[in-house]
């Protein structure tokens, strides 16, 4: 077996950002090497309040109307969520009674350059207003693809880069896993587009499968529905034992094996940068998809790598070691 049971207590201590005591701010890094040709829109600080690796939390300065009519800069904090297919979502007022139209938002980076996005009102994740009472909704796919944007971890910040900018790396460059921007699934009775960010993945004995990179989740995830039947066996076994006892724990699984496959064709695995995955019930945007789904990578392992890049005009989704 490739891979071992554990039960899911004590996992949800609060994690923190990820440091690297070799960089100070103003030192280059790999990121910085990387992307020195290119010209940046904007950078924005992200923090990871929560459980385990975080929530991933934007800040973004965003231009609202005063109730006198005045328009006025104001700190605000997004999530991270792909799943997410639009440009993104907002907290919407107690006293809104239309949710169908989209509202322009503006976010204004240091440099006064302006994102213009167009958001839904929603009340999804309006708890997240007792973490940061500047939380102001959720930051989605239909946005992050308009760019370029580079996860900085050892920095704690985000940056925009226009589409097609300058990227120095070469395709054998060990330091980073290169692999394609995933984005091919729908649902099975209507044919329609679920549009996000999948890693197509090989961890034995379960079944490949896509698993989400998911900035919105702080520990990684085994679906039961991408279990094998032994191992689906296994996971009730315990859940059963732990019922009988009377404990109230999430049921995980330690991967050995956790293997992407890079745009060369090199199998590799990743399974080192945390092999922990939380057995759970797939969300339910995740039903009837005509691709198979085994999980979601959490922010408890993508905070190990230094940066990643997502890059849409070439198909990327890069991972800086």
């Amino acid at each position: 077996m490739a891979f071992g049971l554990w039960a899911a207590i004590g996992m949800t201590g609060t994690v923190r950002a990820q440091t690297d005591t070799l960089h100070s701010p103003l030192s280059t890094t790999r990121l910085d090497h990387y992307l020195k040709l290119a010209h940046p829109i904007g950078t924005v600080s992200l923090d990871f309040p929560g459980p385990d690796g975080g929530y991933t939390f934007v800040h973004l300065p965003t231009k609202e109307v005063t109730e006198s009519g005045d328009t006025q800069v104001n700190p605000r904090t997004y999530l991270i969520d792909l799943n997410v297919s639009h440009e993104g979502l907002y907290i919407a007022p107690d006293t809104m009674v239309s949710f169908s139209d989209f509202t322009p938002f503006q976010f204004v980076l240091p440099n006064h350059r302006i994102i213009h996005a167009q958001l839904a009102p929603s009340h999804t994740h309006q708890d997240y207003l007792a973490i940061d009472s500047n939380f102001n909704g959720t930051i989605g796919w239909g946005l992050i693809k308009q760019f370029i944007t580079v996860f900085d971890f050892k920095r704690n910040q985000l940056t925009f880069y226009p589409l097609y900018s300058s990227l120095i790396i070469a395709d054998d460059d060990t330091n980073v896993i290169q692999l394609p921007i995933i984005d091919d699934a729908k649902i099975t009775y209507c044919h329609c587009p679920v549009s996000t960010v999948w890693l197509d993945v090989d961890a034995p004995p379960l079944p490949e499968g896509h698993v989400n990179l998911a900035f919105q989740q702080p520990l990684s995830q085994i679906f039961l529905t991408g279990l094998d039947s032994n191992t689906l066996k296994i996971v009730e076994r315990q859940h059963n034992a732990d019922s009988i006892a009377g404990n109230k724990r999430a049921i995980g699984l330690s991967v050995a094996q956790f293997t992407v496959h890079d745009l060369g064709g090199h199998a590799i695995n990743i399974a080192d940068h945390g092999p922990h995955r939380v057995v759970t019930e797939p969300p339910p945007i995740y039903h009837d998809l005509t691709v198979p789904v085994m999980g979601a990578l959490g922010t408890d392992v993508l905070r190990t790598f230094s940066g990643i890049i997502i890059d849409p005009s070439r198909n990327k989704l890069i991972f800086v070691k």
